[in-house]
């Protein structure tokens, strides 16, 4: 099927000397210079909504020759071929902003303001609560995005929780306990990695390695607490700081290669 077409197509790494001529499918091209997710790339190119030199492709293996890519496009807009700078950015989501590109019914949405602040070919990895503060890591490397998204690779966050009633800290170590051990609800196993509660702090904080809905809120409703406040402060290395609310800070030259490394040793051993 087409073998005599499959070529090669770049993809790009933050490496300055990569070969312009390293064979990749088209797959991976989408998902780099679209922003998205493997599996979002996958179905855009399936459902053909990708061109290359202006013909529809629907095979997300295909391999394209970039010496004679002129045109690559989604949904009938061009994608750049040259390779865009990778960044990653930290950006402080604010309470009551919803985690959509678009919502007919929210008027703020995460992609409203990534769009106002010119980030143009960005998205984010995971998401947080509408009514969740904190870290969102921003970046145009979809196989970061993709690394640190897919609840396979076990990317620990970490969330400070602000509870009613105010926890017992007797009570608090034990609910730590079996919340590290893993408790069954709604026909999930629910876990964290670490608890506790600081020395004088008004908050308790976990550390989650998979993320399921809502998954904070229902691991402390289990032993009766009402989650008032939700602020997480960290992804894999990534650290909120003190980052003000509502703003965007690039990462350090060396915090991004940790990070880019990072999810690439993730994607490598899947």
């Amino acid at each position: 099927m087409r073998e005599a077409r499959k070529q090669a197509i770049p993809f790009l790494t933050m490496k300055e000397d990569r070969p312009g001529s390293e064979k990749r499918k088209l797959l991976q091209w989408t998902q780099q210079q679209a922003a998205v997710s493997r599996r979002k790339a996958k179905e855009l190119i399936e459902n053909g909504e990708v061109s290359v030199n202006g013909q529809t492709e629907r095979e997300p293996s295909l391999l394209v020759d970039p010496e004679g890519l002129r045109t690559l496009s989604l949904r009938g807009q061009p994608l750049p071929i040259e390779p865009p700078e990778l960044r990653i950015y930290r950006y402080h989501k604010i309470r009551d902003t919803l985690c959509s590109h678009d919502d007919p019914h929210e008027g703020n949405t995460l992609g409203r303001v990534l769009r106002a602040e010119g980030f143009i070919g960005y998205t984010w990895a995971g998401r947080l609560d509408q009514d969740a503060e904190g870290l969102l890591v921003v970046s145009n490397d979809g196989q970061l995005i993709h690394a640190f998204t897919h609840p396979s690779f076990e990317v620990p966050k970490t969330y400070r929780v602000w509870l009613a009633p105010p926890p017992n800290r007797r009570k608090m170590e034990s609910a730590f306990d079996a919340m590290q051990r893993g408790i069954e609800e709604g026909g999930d196993r629910l876990r964290i990695l670490e608890g506790r509660l600081p020395a004088r702090s008004a908050y308790a904080q976990v550390t989650l390695a998979e993320g399921k809905k809502h998954e904070v809120k229902r691991l402390f409703a289990h032993f009766g607490y009402r989650v008032t406040r939700l602020l997480r402060i960290r992804v894999g290395q990534i650290e909120l700081g003190d980052l003000p609310p509502g703003s965007f800070s690039r990462l350090s030259r060396e915090e991004e290669a940790a990070a880019f490394a990072s999810a690439q040793i993730l994607v490598a051993g899947r």
